[in-house]
């Protein structure tokens, strides 16, 4: 009786925290607010899975899924993989539609967010977006956007970055290190991406 008290206390309590904040001022403007468990994008983690038969062979496609902060890769019709992503926050959404691999950098750097660093190194301005002044002394230097592919002329970009299985970027789609590199690995130019 006692386990059972407890754990309809610890039940009205999550219920309690879920109505405090089901606001839509209070989730960016989105219909629903997941927990945000940030993955470290250095880390070798295990935010999906990869099993793609070997001499499998067929379209490439990638279906991503913004409302599950999910992607999805297929081989023909054959699902085989899934990643956690991060896609685009309020005011700075992931455009929806088809799209394909326009270009693909391993080492590519953003044009437009970064940071301004002085000529040893140090970090003057640590969130830097194009058009701000840059402080004497100062060069940009853009974030890095590891095993990148490029989905639009506009910057829209899928790739290594942190995620939290939620809405947290400038409108790219976010990978964890491992997924990404397996992605960018086994992602011909041209492959359509699929973006819901």
């Amino acid at each position: 009786m006692k386990k059972t008290y407890i754990m309809l206390i610890a039940a009205g309590a999550l219920l309690a925290s879920c109505e405090s904040t089901n606001s839509l001022a209070a989730m960016d403007g989105y219909a629903f607010k997941r927990a945000s468990v940030a993955t470290d994008p250095t880390a070798n983690v295990n935010a999906g899975h990869w099993d793609a038969p070997a001499g499998l062979t067929g379209q490439h496609k990638i279906v991503v899924d913004t409302e599950l902060q999910k992607a999805t890769y297929y081989i023909g019709d054959q699902l085989v993989g899934t990643s956690t992503i991060s896609s685009g926050k309020a005011g700075h959404g992931t455009p929806k539609g088809t799209f394909r691999v326009l270009a693909k950098d391993a080492n590519h750097k953003s044009s437009t967010y970064g940071s301004i660093v002085d000529s040893a190194g140090n970090t003057l301005v640590a969130e830097y977006t194009q058009g701000q002044a840059i402080p004497a002394g100062g060069h940009y230097q853009g974030a890095a956007m590891t095993n990148g592919m490029q989905l639009t002329t506009g910057g829209i970009w899928m790739h290594e970055g942190l995620v939290t299985s939620a809405p947290e970027s400038h409108g790219c789609i976010r990978l964890p290190k491992k997924m990404a590199k397996i992605f960018f690995d086994n992602t011909p130019v041209g492959t359509p991406v699929i973006i819901k």
